[in-house]
């Protein structure tokens, strides 16, 4: 995030009726998509009390973006990306409608799989979803006002998280229950597209004379296009890894929450709120400190640090995990569970945890989105979702397992030296760039 933004400010955009609307619609969905995760994550936690079954979910949102990512890029090059947001909100909407009628309707085993399915079917949607919004900004706003119009979104992006997961979801749980919880959240999705609607249609990018074969190779040579651009590009590929990260990390953290809070704090599923809540103050901050000194440090330097910095928030949850008081520290021996409860502590470092993914992917999608050429940014959101996903996939599982295997507490700590691991292999990039080594990472 750079002065550039803030001397322009975030007005130069939301004086955009088209942006403006589109703002709010990615507001809604966003902050939808985050409620029905959370809502998702209690009834699960409720039906099975295992984070195998939490792992699963996670992992039927995270698997399409993989399947389907191969074609999105070209799909959203190429489709009307007005059209293909519009369509992913209704159909997710519909679908998380349709979470009234299970609820009511089916059995402990039946309802988990219809869960698994339903997710799948959303995230199959959702998929074809983020790089359209991603490559719809630039034409919205047009290239000179591209990062403060980023920049609302990355915090619009930690505003729905907030909504989302630690304001409407656990209040319309706890008072209203899972079923209304869930119609609420459709609605938004349903409001999302239907204010899409309303923006102009693209510039027109459609091929003529193009047979179903040679459409298929040339499809295959810009996907493979997107790929060779990443991998080519040391800036670029790093940042993806540090989104990877970032993006795996949180779907660890929304598997586990709901566990820590039930099976460590002896809270109720619900409130996992505990954990989210304070990251998303983390977030804020991270905000606020990344727009008034982020451009004081090199990027890889500061990548470097933020990610060595979640990697010892994480050491230090997984120690508070194992209950401090058995630590035989003095304070506490004398004041057990009343100079600071382990509840307060949770709390304090998740805030940490949230300042640190928060800034992370903020710096990682800003270098992307900067060295990325207009007519390749599809092509490229769609890797680096890919990548992501697949990134994440498989230590998210194995995660899941090991957390009812060896406790939440010691995976805490591996999830830390995972941590440690890639901020060395980028303190490794700063001092030996694969590409471009005369320029530095700044």
């Amino acid at each position: 995030m750079s002065s550039t933004q803030n001397d322009s400010g975030f007005g130069s955009v939301l004086r955009i009726p088209a942006f403006r609307e589109f703002w709010v619609s990615q507001l809604l969905a966003l902050t939808a998509q985050n409620g029905i995760h959370f809502i998702q994550l209690v009834l699960i936690e409720r039906l099975t009390g295992r984070s195998f079954h939490l792992g699963l979910m996670i992992a039927a949102f995270s698997l399409p973006p993989v399947i389907f990512s191969f074609l999105a890029g070209v799909v959203v090059d190429r489709v009307p990306k007005k059209w293909l947001i519009v369509g992913a909100d209704f159909i997710r909407g519909l679908l998380a409608i349709s979470y009234v009628v299970f609820l009511h309707t089916l059995s402990d085993d039946t309802l988990l799989l219809t869960i698994y399915a339903v997710t799948f079917l959303g995230s199959s949607a959702g998929a074809f979803f983020t790089p359209a919004v991603l490559a719809k900004i630039p034409l919205v706003v047009g290239e000179n006002r591209l990062l403060v119009a980023n920049a609302l979104f990355n915090i619009t992006i930690a505003g729905a998280q907030m909504l989302g997961l630690i304001a409407l979801a656990p209040i319309l749980v706890k008072l209203f229950g899972l079923s209304i919880a869930f119609l609420f959240m459709g609605v938004a999705y349903l409001l999302a597209g239907v204010l899409v609607l309303r923006l102009p249609r693209d510039p027109d990018r459609r091929v003529r004379g193009v047979t179903a074969r040679s459409g298929w190779q040339h499809m295959r040579r810009e996907v493979r296009e997107g790929w060779v651009f990443v991998a080519q590009q040391q800036r670029i590929y790093m940042s993806v890894l540090h989104i990877a990260l970032v993006a795996t990390l949180l779907m660890i953290i929304s598997m586990l929450a709901p566990g820590l809070s039930a099976r460590v704090l002896g809270l109720a599923p619900e409130d996992s709120v505990l954990v989210f809540a304070p990251a998303g103050v983390g977030m804020v901050l991270a905000m606020f400190i990344l727009g008034k000194w982020g451009d004081r440090i090199s990027h890889g330097w500061l990548q470097t640090l933020l990610i060595f910095w979640v990697g010892l928030s994480f050491l230090a949850l997984g120690m508070l995990s194992r209950d401090y008081s058995t630590l035989h520290i003095p304070i506490f021996d004398i004041y057990p569970q009343r100079v600071v409860t382990l509840t307060a502590l949770v709390a304090l470092v998740s805030l940490n945890i949230g300042f640190g993914l928060y800034s992370v992917n903020t710096v990682a999608q800003t270098v992307i989105q900067s060295l990325t050429p207009a007519n390749l940014r599809g092509r490229v959101f769609t890797v680096q979702s890919m990548l992501t996903y697949l990134v994440g996939l498989v230590p998210l599982m194995v995660a899941a397992t090991l957390a009812d295997l060896v406790g939440i507490p010691r995976l805490m700590g591996w999830l830390a030296y995972a941590c440690f691991a890639v901020a060395l292999l980028t303190l490794y990039s700063v001092y030996h760039p694969a590409t471009n080594p005369s320029r530095p990472l700044s």
